[in-house]
């Protein structure tokens, strides 16, 4: 998802993305093998996800 995307998205749907992607995750982690390319592109997807809630927060202090 394009970066653009996300910074549309509320806070709200920002954390509910992010508990998908989570959850994403961890089953990724489970699959042993091919899980570890799925496993790694869902991880840059939170950090992502984890910055732009942060970014969102302290516009929302402002």
């Amino acid at each position: 998802m394009p970066q653009s995307t996300y910074r549309a998205l509320s806070l709200d749907s920002l954390y509910e993305l992010l508990t998908s992607s989570v959850r994403d995750m961890l089953d990724a982690l489970d699959t042993k093998q091919d899980g570890m390319s799925a496993y790694k592109a869902l991880r840059k997807q939170v950090e992502v996800i984890l910055e732009l809630i942060d970014e969102k927060r302290k516009e929302l202090k402002n």
